[in-house]
């Protein structure tokens, strides 16, 4: 009995390995630079109450990640080609110009943050950065599809700094626990840029990029529908694991900065704030899991642009395509980066500045994004009777899409007229 349960174990962990990689790397890219940055002003801004949304915004990633693989796994298109095929080419046109410039902005972000890394490690950050950006480029283009899921795998490792870090900070637990589920202080709930900050947080951890590169991804590697139950268990912890990192980095950020009223502007500044406090091995874990998280960022999230830009006219997308054959698929993926990192040679442009307002624009988006989620996973004719969404996923992203709407009028408005 216990040969055949071990028989049964070994194969379902080689089935879940067989399908390892898109909604784990999808997940923790949610916390690219941008994200690092997102989490790191919010918790010196409000401490641990900036992660209150934490366990709705995990089970939030969990149900979109889920429904975006099942689409593609059924169906075997991206959520990109869904939208042309249905909706039209002006639809899609329209939508990829608003996914563009929010994208772009969080490719900004993480070339940012790649710089900041760079100098925090006392290197001479204009040609390493120049290189750095060459050798992704060259990895992306050159490695075929398992190759460079390999290298993201790895890169995910590195996140485990951000659980030293708050270690080192020498945290309360049972209060940091508390804060994060407990409504938050009294003087919070009426701040109209308390809940600015938590959806800027909500933003950065379910991005609207993510919804279409865990869904391109996933059509990319070939998945089938045997392949779908190992699929969801993969999917669901990677939202667990990012969410994880995401709370690990509140502490590190509350029990040093926030406790000493130390305000900061970004991740890199973040680092040399808290070595003084914690110690220069904590301020170095912290950088380096910025350098990761912007490693990470800076491939996933135009690659996830040219995912939906060749989806949605009609070309050529895989990782496993020659640049003659996905010419399109790298050129677009090549020119985000290069615009990004032309504007990052300026030495006095800081565009973490704009960190709150790219993930509040990421934030923004997603009830447009859970509109196409709702309405092909409920779509018998595209999904089939047995695997359409239904019962709490369904409910619970619609009630998620509501809420998310009204609260960014209302933030939006807020922070127009209330000073």
């Amino acid at each position: 009995m216990m040969n055949l349960n071990w028989k049964t174990l070994r194969r379902k962990i080689l089935l879940f390995m067989a399908v390892v990689g898109p909604g784990l790397i999808t997940a923790v890219a949610d916390n690219d630079a941008g994200g690092v940055a997102t989490y790191t002003v919010a918790a010196s801004l409000y401490g641990m109450s900036s992660q209150y949304f934490i366990i709705f915004s995990t089970l939030l990633l969990a149900v979109t990640q889920e429904i975006g693989a099942r689409i593609a796994i059924v169906t075997g298109k991206g959520l990109g080609d869904l939208i042309r095929e249905n909706y039209g080419a002006k639809v899609a046109v329209i939508l990829f110009f608003f996914y563009f410039f929010v994208n772009q902005g969080v490719v900004l972000q993480n070339v940012t943050g790649l710089k900041s890394a760079i100098q925090l490690f006392g290197l001479p950050w204009q040609p390493v950065l120049v290189i750095f950006c060459a050798l992704l480029v060259l990895l992306v283009v050159f490695l075929n599809y398992k190759n460079l899921q390999r290298i993201f795998l790895v890169t995910i490792v590195f996140y485990a700094t951000y659980i030293f870090s708050a270690v080192l900070s020498h945290p309360d637990w049972g209060h940091a626990i508390k804060e994060s589920l407990i409504l938050p202080n009294r003087a919070y709930v009426t701040d109209i840029k308390y809940w600015f900050t938590l959806i800027a947080v909500l933003g950065t951890t379910v991005t609207a990029w993510g919804q279409f590169f865990v869904n391109s991804y996933v059509a990319d590697k070939g998945l089938k529908t045997q392949d779908l139950k190992a699929e969801q268990a993969e999917v669901y912890a990677g939202s667990f694991l990012t969410n994880f990192f995401s709370w690990m980095i509140a502490v590190a950020v509350t029990y040093t900065l926030f406790i000493n009223h130390t305000l900061v502007s970004d991740a890199a500044h973040a680092a040399l704030a808290i070595g003084p406090i914690a110690g220069a091995l904590s301020a170095s874990l912290f950088a380096a899991g910025l350098l990761a998280a912007s490693f990470l960022g800076l491939t996933i999230v135009p690659l996830a642009t040219a995912y939906v830009f060749t989806e949605f006219f009609g070309y050529e997308r895989t990782l496993n395509a020659s640049f003659g054959k996905g010419k399109v698929f790298y050129t677009f993926f090549i020119s985000q980066i290069a615009l990004a990192l032309v504007i990052a040679l300026f030495p006095r442009i800081n565009l973490f500045g704009i960190t709150l307002y790219a993930d509040y624009l990421n934030g923004a988006m997603l009830p447009v994004i859970f509109y196409f989620l709702i309405k092909f996973s409920g779509d018998k004719a595209i999904m089939g009777e047995k695997y359409v969404s239904r019962g709490f996923s369904m409910w619970f992203l619609k009630i998620f899409a509501v809420i998310i709407s009204v609260a960014v009028v209302a933030t939006f408005f807020g922070k127009i007229f209330i000073k």
